[in-house]
């Protein structure tokens, strides 16, 4: 083999290693986020729009107990000066049709997808089809979610940013 050929061979081998992080990154999304336990609002860090949902919690709870790369479960618990601000269950089939799910005791339809390797967004389907709401939910360390909510379903940034950090 001539030296310009194995020069050649060498040049096409670095272009195949080289391409091969893009194509392992093209791959669907997969396995579980690692959000799995509990989670509190942290309500210094976060930031509400009172004009769209009303005051602020005085604490919120979110329990995520399934989170195994195929669904997501969970239940969350926000607490006013009232008493119960909010409450939700749900347990969706990733990148699945839309489900049942309960929130503030009224049954709606959700469907969660995958948008990275440790997010999704979860959109709340109206009677008809309409968005009525939509969050994205990523995981950036693995101690902190960031909860970035469209409750307006106009463009434009985040409605609400939520903070959430493990209790357990």
């Amino acid at each position: 083999m001539t030296k310009r050929a194995r020069a050649l061979i060498a040049l096409v081998g670095a272009a195949l290693l080289a391409a091969a992080p893009m194509v392992a990154s093209a791959q669907p999304f997969s396995g579980p986020m690692g959000v799995t336990g509990r989670w509190a609002i942290d309500l210094s860090r976060s930031k509400f729009n009172a004009a769209l949902t009303g005051p602020p919690p005085l604490s919120g709870e979110l329990d995520v107990t399934i989170d195994d790369g195929k669904a997501l479960a969970w239940t969350l618990v926000e607490v006013d000066e009232a008493g119960v601000a909010a409450l939700q269950f749900a347990h969706a089939v990733l990148d699945g049709p839309p489900t049942q799910a309960v929130v503030n005791l009224n049954l709606v339809k959700i469907s969660v997808q995958r948008v990275g390797q440790s997010a999704v967004t979860v959109t709340t389907h109206g009677e008809q089809g309409s968005r009525h709401q939509s969050m994205k939910v990523t995981r950036t360390d693995p101690d902190t979610l960031l909860v970035e909510q469209d409750i307006d379903g106009r463009p434009g940034p985040p409605d609400q940013t939520l903070i959430l950090t493990r209790v357990k």
